[in-house]
């Protein structure tokens, strides 16, 4: 049997829900040259929502019930496009993201996974599901969980929303425990009107993209104390129309997706943290509409 070959380190990953006339693909971006080759097409792969990766170098991507089959999650093996299924149905509604534990269990995102959103933990063998936590399920509408990402520390951090008439209600980040699944609130309300990427830089501030935050509703970055949930503006407005998928360099630079911007073609954006300066690193070409991004770490 061949033996699969990882992904190199820094190589950038993106799911699209709609790329090849809907059917959806996962892409591998070169994190120098910004030069986008797809790595999976088809199958199994439209609507997907989120990407992340394993121990190992396999990919996973979280796919919605709303396109054709029912909400799934998938495994691209390390260095190829094969699709196999991890888990499907179940406790699935909705799936919208995933992340990968420290001990490999894999968390999936549902916003409406029983009733209120859920975030459901998959063994990564024998993809059993158990939800880890509910959602708050308080409000008209109440607010959704829409995505997730794991902290350094294991805990498990979810950005929620709700809209109702055109109005954002309840945005917040949401800490939960990840043993007793315990919600407690970081932050909410300030600049977040629709958050809906999240990620903890090597210092443990959490990074939020929020597509409507700031006047002028043009989105951007905020970044949350993970302690007194006091919120900072890292990056806003300039070619941003709708920040969507949000993941670290190993440099600590951000990486965003936005759909919108450039005229409304698919876009990955590398902000600098520190500045809050934007570079479009890879835009247009298959890209279609680009649900998540991820980075290969270093093995």
């Amino acid at each position: 049997m061949a033996v699969q070959e990882r992904l190199p380190a820094g190589t950038i990953l993106l799911s699209d829900s709609q790329a090849f006339g809907c059917a959806g693909a996962v892409f591998r971006v070169d994190p120098v040259t910004g030069e986008q080759r797809a790595l999976s097409t088809a199958g199994d792969l439209q609507g997907a929502t989120g990407i992340a990766i394993e121990a190992d170098g396999s990919v996973l991507v979280s796919k919605d019930r709303f396109f054709p089959g029912t909400g799934a999650l998938l495994r691209l093996p390390a260095g190829t496009g094969t699709q196999t299924e991890v888990t499907s149905g179940g406790k699935f509604t909705s799936p919208g993201d995933v992340a990968v534990e420290a001990d490999g269990h894999i968390l999936v995102v549902d916003g409406f996974a029983a009733g209120s959103g859920a975030v459901i933990r998959i063994h990564p063998v024998t993809g059993d599901q158990v939800v880890l936590a509910l959602g708050e399920g308080v409000g008209d509408p109440p607010p959704r969980p829409v995505r997730l990402c794991v902290a350094p520390d294991g805990t498990v951090l979810v950005v929620e929303q709700a809209m109702a008439g055109g109005a954002d209600l309840s945005a917040r980040v949401v800490r939960i425990d990840p043993v007793s699944g315990a919600r407690t609130t970081v932050t909410s309300g300030g600049e977040l009107r629709s958050p809906i990427g999240v990620a903890v830089d090597g210092g443990g501030g959490i990074l939020v993209a929020d597509a409507n935050a700031f006047p002028g509703f043009g989105g951007g970055v905020i970044k949350v104390d993970p302690v007194s949930g006091a919120q900072t503006t890292v990056a806003s407005g300039g070619a941003f129309v709708a920040p969507q998928a949000l993941a670290i360099e190993a440099d600590g630079s951000i990486l965003i997706t936005d759909n919108e911007a450039l005229n409304g073609v698919g876009t990955l954006f590398r902000v600098n943290p520190s500045t809050g300066a934007q570079q479009v690193l890879a835009s247009g070409g298959d890209f279609k509409r680009l649900t998540g991004v991820a980075v290969v770490p270093a093995a």
